[in-house]
């Protein structure tokens, strides 16, 4: 079966990154398929009419993303009956929905534009949008290759993510599984704190031990984002017991030579993992922040529940506010600068004392591009950790553009605090561990 997404939207073509093609290659995959093609196409009907022809020919199921909104420049759906010869008509079920929506925001009466979005291609399944005004459809339908008819399927998806992943979820998964034969199963592993090449290394006698390259029933990947490494698996086969064994193997070996540079699965986020720890150990966390500008506590506000153990966050970005704010002392920061080991600890030690948590960050850096010098140069970041009595501080010298070292810092400063948990629940274990009476004291008393 061959499969190829055609993303519609002039902004592709200008820079935007397009997240749908990702997600959906990524989602194809773990189906065991893949796409056959993507294209990226403008939002000019000459243009997304030749794509159309060109895909209906060519493919067997066409996936589309983009062009179901209100706007002259949304223009899938009569691209594409028109490509197929078919009729357009305005559902009233899909406009009632349309105009309920509008209705809990507090508008009764629908701009015109938006009726459009009511639109169906004659034959077509309307498929719900959960979060969005725009349906998507699907349509089965033939298509002549020479002298024969194929039978082939259409998709058309909305293009924001948020719309477009759960219905693609909701209704191509299940369309794509009916076709799929045998058993695939995928996992994901997270780390941070080795490069993409070093994990590669730590995890290539894995592999070749798994017999990767050899017959394809396993397959392996690795992404790299912001410092933060996804290994990928997945393991292919006939009897689900057998592919489930191999699978829970690949977990035990990979975890074993990766150790403590796991934090998570699957989506996991820093943030995530850290979160976790402090629930299951009933710690709280505050936050000093200068250069990423409050990035570390989005990051952990992202989760929900995340007020449990999140207690505050301070952005203290100049001098003035360090002090005010921390008790940072004045002679610190004329004497050692704003970017120091002994701000970031002033900083964290404020900051917990402010707060009364168990943990606090502190992050203090030169972001760039400007600002930095031959001593102090822009990705120079220091990054503080306090527990109880103790503050530890880490120096760091990120590269890339203000975006890059705004995001690793924070990344890193999350890892930080993660691994400081750990090292903290084992030696807590391991005290409690040697307070135990040996067996052979416990022998003794019962004898006596």
């Amino acid at each position: 079966m061959k499969i190829e997404l055609i993303c519609t939207g002039s902004e592709l073509l200008t820079g935007k990154i397009n997240t749908d093609a990702a997600y959906i290659g990524s989602g194809l995959q773990n189906l065991g398929l893949s796409l056959s093609c993507i294209t990226s196409v403008g939002d000019r009907k000459e243009d997304l009419l030749a794509e159309f022809k060109r895909a209906f020919e060519r493919s067997n199921v066409i996936l589309v993303t983009g062009g179901l909104g209100p706007t002259f420049d949304d223009i899938t759906v009569e691209t594409a009956a028109e490509c197929l010869e078919l009729e357009i008509y305005n559902d009233e079920k899909v406009l009632n929905s349309i105009k309920e929506r509008f209705a809990k925001r507090g508008i009764t009466e629908i701009p015109k534009n938006n009726e459009r979005q009511a639109n169906i291609i004659k034959g077509a399944k309307v498929l719900e949008n959960r979060f969005g005004s725009a349906p998507g459809q699907m349509i089965h339908f033939e298509y002549k290759d020479g002298e024969k008819k194929a039978r082939k399927t259409l998709f058309l998806f909305p293009g924001p993510p948020r719309e477009m992943q759960p219905m693609f979820d909701e209704n191509a998964d299940p369309f794509f599984r009916s076709y799929h034969s045998g058993i695939i199963k995928n996992e994901a592993i997270r780390v941070f704190g080795e490069a993409e090449s070093r994990v590669e290394e730590i995890i290539k006698p894995v592999m070749e031990a798994a017999g990767f390259g050899d017959n394809g029933a396993v397959e392996f990947g690795i992404l790299a984002s912001d410092n933060i490494i996804t290994v990928k698996y997945s393991v292919s086969g006939s009897d689900e017991m057998s592919v489930d064994d191999i699978r829970g193997n690949l977990k035990f070996e990979l975890e074993k030579v990766l150790g403590e540079n796991i934090f998570g699965y699957g989506y996991d986020e820093l943030s995530d993992a850290v979160g976790r720890l402090l629930i299951e150990n009933k710690k709280t966390v505050t936050l000093a922040e200068s250069c990423t500008g409050g990035l570390i506590a989005k990051k952990i506000t992202d989760t929900a529940g995340s007020s449990v153990y999140f207690k505050s966050s301070v952005v203290v970005y100049s001098n003035e506010s360090k002090m005010k704010y921390l008790g940072v002392k004045e002679e610190t920061l004329n004497n050692f600068g704003a970017v120091s080991e002994e701000t970031a600890k002033e900083m964290a030690e404020g900051a917990i004392n402010a707060a009364g948590s168990d943990y606090a960050v502190s992050v203090t850096g030169i972001a760039g591009p400007g600002g930095g010098s031959k001593d102090k140069p822009a990705g120079l970041v220091y990054i503080g950790i306090a527990f109880k009595k103790e503050t530890q501080v880490f120096k760091y010298n990120f590269i890339g553009n203000r975006k890059d070292i705004r995001s690793r810092a924070a990344n890193t400063a999350l890892d930080l605090l993660r691994r400081k948990i750990l090292r903290d629940i084992s030696t807590k274990n391991a005290k409690k561990q040697s307070s135990k009476p040996q067996d052979s004291q416990i022998s003794k008393g019962k004898k006596k």
